[in-house]
């Protein structure tokens, strides 16, 4: 090939794979290097229809897909909360319930991810590592682009069920739940939907669940051990916009439920001090309950009201055992708690969970190197107060534990003051005081004092 044919080609190929620009001259001539551009003409011919966009799973392979959003994201959470738990009790409290020990450790020390992959999924992992032992507590998938419901969970997380159990203990007013979280399902394996209405006033939450799914999130056997949960919620006042923070919440939760090996156990779980790191543990100033039975329900109705700095909870637990060999069991207990702000700030709540979240600090308490700190953070006050009434004439005798040689069931009357330091958004302190005063019929009532002391941090 000749120099000056060489020169053609490339000329050629430059001018089929240049971009139009405004230096063209009508029909497609180009104007002379170094001559002013005319200005352009209407097309004489008609336009050619645009080619329509096909879609990026047409035109862009997998590979490139992934970097337009449906790469997984990842993001770390966890939280530690280091206790102090110290018990006072007379002599008779030691001989009728045993003597509690102090607890000095990690309450909680969670480590875990969560992410999206777009917007059809999210996800959760998170396990605990208090006490020196490994269990699970999220371990989740949520498909959200399914047709017909806002969201598909699937794993191991909590039953909807109560608004104390759905409220992350990260923005609990009190270093416990209150002893009633005993009829309260908690954590197990299964699988719920969940809806909401567009304007976030209204949830519905459904779902089956293998009944006594293991610490460690996992649950085998042929039995028919599971429950059918489900819960309800409305707003029927919500303002978050301008002026006081206020809002009304109600509810009601229902679940029936096939027990584990035939048996209904209220017990708390066996530990050398009071401080317990079960997922959701028992109150250890009631009897341990073993009740042959066919099946449960549990029953929970529920009301919260916030105006400003002032939060009011409230709720009330039922179950109906029915008893193999006896007559059914109601067991039953309340609670109510009152918290507020005295630096003005309110409890967050998240709508599409139907749960309190986090309290936005107004003036966190921040220190930077060479300047003194700015701000105090929040000061919030609450009490708490609650019954429960384990007592019915068809409770099978106590065999071990508090009030075994008593007659069947016990009731519990338990006051709690709590304060809270809110440093910033994600770290607090906290100081409980709890008197419980166990009773049985038969036996005296006898008050235990509980003192605890909290640092807490999340992320």
């Amino acid at each position: 090939m000749t120099r000056w044919a060489a020169w053609g080609v490339l000329v050629v190929a430059w001018a089929i794979s240049a971009p139009a620009s405004a230096g063209d001259l009508p029909g497609g001539t180009a104007a002379p290097m170094g001559e002013p551009v005319p200005p352009s003409a209407p097309a004489l011919t008609p336009a050619t229809p645009a080619t329509p966009d096909l879609p990026a799973s047409v035109t862009n392979p997998l590979s490139e897909r992934l970097g337009l959003g449906l790469k997984p994201t990842f993001e770390l959470r966890g939280r530690i909360e280091a206790d102090a738990v110290v018990v006072s009790q007379s002599t008779s409290s030691k001989a009728l319930i045993g003597d509690l020990q102090n607890g000095y450790g990690f309450r909680r020390a969670r480590l875990g991810a969560q992410g999206t992959v777009g917007d059809s999924a999210r996800w959760v992992a998170e396990v605990d590592f208090a006490n020196g032992n490994f269990r699970p507590r999220d371990l989740y998938v949520g498909l959200t682009a399914l047709p017909g419901l806002r969201e598909l969970q699937v794993g191991y997380f909590r039953e909807p069920f109560s608004l104390d159990g759905a409220t992350s203990s990260r923005f609990i007013t009190f270093m416990e739940r209150s002893p009633l979280n005993e009829l309260d399902p908690a954590r197990d394996w299964g699988i719920a939907g969940r809806w909401w209405t567009e304007n976030e006033r209204a949830t519905f939450a459904l779902g089956a669940f293998r009944v006594g799914t293991s610490s460690g999130g996992f649950s085998s056997g042929d039995s028919g051990n599971w429950a059918i949960t489900t819960r309800l919620t409305g707003l029927p006042i919500y303002s978050a916009d301008e002026g006081t923070f206020r809002l009304v919440h109600i509810g009601g939760a229902f679940s029936h439920r096939v027990p584990l090996n035939g048996v209904v156990r209220y017990a708390p779980d066996a530990q050398s001090n009071i401080l317990d790191v079960s997922d959701s543990p028992a109150s250890p100033f009631l009897p341990t309950i073993n009740i042959p039975a066919s099946s449960q329900q549990l029953y929970n109705l529920q009301a919260a009201g916030v105006y400003g700095p002032l939060s009011v909870q409230c709720e009330w637990f039922g179950t109906v055992i029915q008893q193999i060999g006896d007559g059914p069991i109601f067991l039953h207990g309340a609670y109510v708690d009152a918290s507020y702000f005295l630096t003005g700030e309110h409890r967050g709540y998240n709508r599409t969970d139907a749960s309190f979240s986090n309290v936005s600090v107004l003036r966190p308490l921040v220190r930077t190197p060479g300047k003194s700190a700015t701000g105090f953070g929040a000061v919030e006050l609450a009490a708490r107060f609650a019954l429960g009434d384990f007592m019915s004439s068809n409770l099978p005798q106590p065999t071990s534990g508090p009030f075994a040689s008593a007659s069947q069931g016990a009731r519990l009357l338990q006051t709690t003051l709590g304060a809270n330091w809110y440093l910033n958004d994600y770290t607090r302190i906290m100081v409980n005081y709890t008197m419980a005063t166990p009773e049985a019929r038969g036996t005296p009532a006898l008050p235990v004092h509980v003192f605890g002391f909290r640092t807490a941090i999340f992320w």
